[in-house]
């Protein structure tokens, strides 16, 4: 399965930050922008990726795909 970078980014920042709103802030994007890209990368997968409250924290799923985006970064660099 393919996945778009950005959401990836937006799923690792998430996780990082423990917020929506932190991780909109860390990218310069709208935390709407933050919850779509979530929601649409949690639609490809067909499973939840953050457990939302505070702080948000990555499901088993989020994990993977948070350490699948840090291989990839690794890779680009």
């Amino acid at each position: 399965m393919d996945f778009d970078y950005d959401s990836l980014v937006v799923l690792a920042a998430v996780v990082r930050t423990g917020s929506f709103d932190a991780a909109a802030k860390s990218l310069n994007v709208t935390q709407s922008a933050v919850s779509q890209r979530i929601k649409q990368l949690e639609e490809k997968v067909g499973s939840i990726l953050i457990q939302r409250g505070r702080p948000c924290v990555a499901t088993e799923d989020g994990m993977l795909l948070c350490q699948h985006h840090e291989q990839i970064d690794l890779l680009r660099h």
